[in-house]
């Protein structure tokens, strides 16, 4: 079991099917042959039973004709009559000899005497075509059955005969004239029909084998196809394998490794096989070995388990190792699995590493899978949002959603995000207590190695105080910042706009300017706090005065303006100066002083007044220091001056 694919053992399987086929064949044979050999013996048997009935029953004929012909001859002395009988006998027996085949295709019987030290035969031979009388040296092979006749024996014999042929032959004496006949068959001819069968049976062993061959293979050829298959799949599998595999005894000598086992310790194959298990683990984990040793025989098995091997250049690799016990041919082996999980470590150094910067970093993060479901949040995250892990583990980012942002502003970053992979920007989100937070956040798709889309990766700074601050410096650009009012700037810039909507739609635009009388006195005598309150309260008045499209401005010190748009004429203009007097010339108390607000408004109307802002601020100007002028009135329309 030197290595783990035995290929003479499977040379051997292939083989196996037509050596079966060969030993049945000649188990075929065999017992065929067995069998026709058994039928000939009894064949055989039978044939000398017959021939020995024959011989038997014409000796008994012949003798009792000897009887009969000298109990007739009453004239010759007995000699005579034995001589004279033997005569006429053998003129009968030749007689009816001539008229009698034979019996088969060879068999005969015939008679014979001794004749000056040959063997005379009285009678002619089927095989003899002459018909003269045969004679044999009686020290000769030939006729041995009747030779044994003459002798005085009675039997059966396998034997040459006259002819020199191998015959099966019955003989028996005939004590009255010394003569022998013998009853004989050819053996070839007894031998014939087993012959036959026996090479019949050859044959058909023979188609049988090339039958069984066809069929054998017919049926075994997928089957081993199938196994070799199997067989070069496994190895396959086992070459090909990523991990590490590695086939030991029990004292630890390596047997077997595949190519990634290799790789993994950085020996050739051919040092591999010389080496021991032992060669490449650090002695420190000695106990850890016998251990996992121990647990392999209680339980056929050991690990997985973590442990170090020392590579051929001296570095350590950091593996991960099972196994069990493997029993083959009566020896007890070892296969192990062998992971490199030296960048794993390595992995999880530096995830340990992040995980530190994960939880402690300022920013908040959000990791989601493919389908935008939240995965794991940091601790930034849960500050901020006011949302724990537990909360919000498996749902969509989009339940922090403010409603701030239409769903354009979505498409468009989603869309960012599929096409570049990440987007960067701010989103207005709403905390768990439905407080609105701004955030700078980048949105950053994750590939995997195919380059589909494994999850998301949000990384967000809440930026909101520094919005609200920004915020305050752009309010501060545009706006007063003791009334909160517009600014000059931004009283301009809403008048050029609503001009130019004034031309294109044909409205008019009115200008109030505003001048809280005796505001120098109240600053004067009560102090300037006073003095910043009575502005403070003006501007109230004066923006509850007026439409939500109109705007009121602190041009600076004690004088105000006002912007009313889509006017349909003058008097539109002239109802809303009424409610603002109404409403702002009514007395309160800051302080415990009772103050009342006294205004002159100035009024000028687009297009009659002028087309520009400065015409129009410029005669509303000179229109409210006309109402100063006369203390009688509180407005004036800059066209009535005219």
């Amino acid at each position: 079991m030197k290595k783990l694919n035995d290929d003479v053992n499977y040379k051997k399987l292939l083989r196996a099917p037509y050596q079966l086929i060969s030993i049945m064949v000649l188990v075929a044979l065999i017992v065929t042959n067995a069998s026709i050999y058994g039928l000939y013996k009894i064949g055989l048997e039978q044939q000398k039973k017959r021939l020995t009935e024959i011989v038997n029953s014409q000796a008994v004929m012949i003798d009792m004709m000897i009887d009969y012909q000298i109990q007739m001859d009453h004239i010759h002395s007995p000699a005579d009559a034995i001589s004279q009988a033997k005569i006429e006998i053998l003129e009968k027996l030749t007689y009816a000899h001539k008229k009698f085949v034979g019996f088969g295709e060879t068999g005969e019987y015939t008679l014979g005497t001794l004749d000056n030290n040959k063997i005379a035969f009285l009678l002619s031979h089927r095989h003899n075509e002459t018909g003269k009388v045969n004679f044999v040296p009686i020290d000769s092979q030939l006729a041995a059955p009747m030779r044994m006749a003459l002798k005085g024996k009675t039997g059966t014999i396998i034997g040459l005969d006259y002819r020199g042929t191998e015959v099966l032959a019955a003989y028996t004496p005939i004590e009255h004239f010394k003569w022998g006949i013998v009853a004989k068959i050819d053996l070839a001819e007894i031998q014939a029909p087993y012959k036959q069968a026996a090479i019949v049976g050859f044959f058909i062993s023979i188609i049988v084998m090339t039958v069984g061959g066809f069929v054998v293979i017919f049926f075994t050829h997928p089957l081993l196809n199938a196994l070799e298959k199997s067989r070069l799949y496994n190895r396959k599998l086992f070459n090909k394998s990523s991990i590490g595999l590695m086939l030991t005894d029990m004292d630890g000598n390596i047997l077997d490794v595949n190519p990634a086992c290799v790789h993994l310790i950085g020996y050739e194959l051919d040092e591999i096989l010389k080496m021991s298990y032992w060669d490449i683990t650090p002695l420190k984990y000695a106990s850890q070995e016998q251990q996992q040793l121990m647990s392999l025989a209680q339980e056929n098995r050991y690990g997985p388990y973590e442990k170090e091997y020392i590579h051929k250049d001296g570095h350590i690799v950091n593996v991960r190792l099972s196994g069990c016990l493997l029993k083959y041919d009566g020896k007890k082996y070892i296969w192990s699995s062998i992971e490199d999980i030296t960048e794993k470590k390595r992995f999880e150094m530096a995830l340990q590493e992040a995980s530190l910067v994960f939880e402690h970093t300022h920013e908040g993060i959000v990791i989601a899978d493919a389908k935008n479901n939240i995965i794991r949040v940091n601790g930034t995250f849960t500050k901020v949002t006011g949302f724990t892990s537990q909360e919000v583990l498996g749902k969509n980012p989009r339940f922090l959603q403010s409603g701030i942002h239409d769903e354009n502003f979505y498409k468009k970053m989603w869309n960012i995000i599929d096409t570049k992979g990440t987007w960067y920007g701010e989103i207005t989100n709403k905390r768990k207590n439905g407080e609105y937070f701004t955030t700078l956040q980048s949105i950053t798709a994750v590939k995997n190695d195919e380059g589909l889309v494994s999850g998301y990766v949000s990384v967000f700074s809440d930026i909101s105080d520094r919005k609200k601050y920004e915020l305050q410096l752009a309010h501060l650009a545009t706006h007063d910042p003791l009334t909160s009012l517009a600014n000059r700037m931004s009283f301009n810039n809403n008048l050029d706009k609503a001009l130019q909507i004034a031309k294109r739609y044909h409205n008019r635009v009115g200008v109030l300017f505003i001048d809280l009388n005796h505001f120098k006195e109240v600053n004067d005598r009560l102090g300037h706090e006073i003095g910043d309150h009575l502005l403070i309260e003006v501007a109230k008045r004066l923006t509850s005065c007026i439409r939500e499209e109109d705007t009121v401005s602190r041009l600076g010190g004690d004088e105000f303006a006002i912007i009313l748009t889509e006017l349909t004429n003058a008097q539109d203009a002239l109802n809303i100066v009424k409610k603002i007097l109404f409403h702002v010339e009514q007395a309160f108390t800051i302080y415990e002083h009772s103050l009342t607000p006294s205004l002159s408004i100035g009024v000028s109307i687009y297009p009659e007044d002028g087309e520009t802002r400065t015409i129009l601020l410029n005669n509303a100007d000179k229109a409210m220091y006309i109402v100063k002028k006369n203390k009688e009135k509180k407005y004036e329309f800059y066209k009535e001056l005219i």
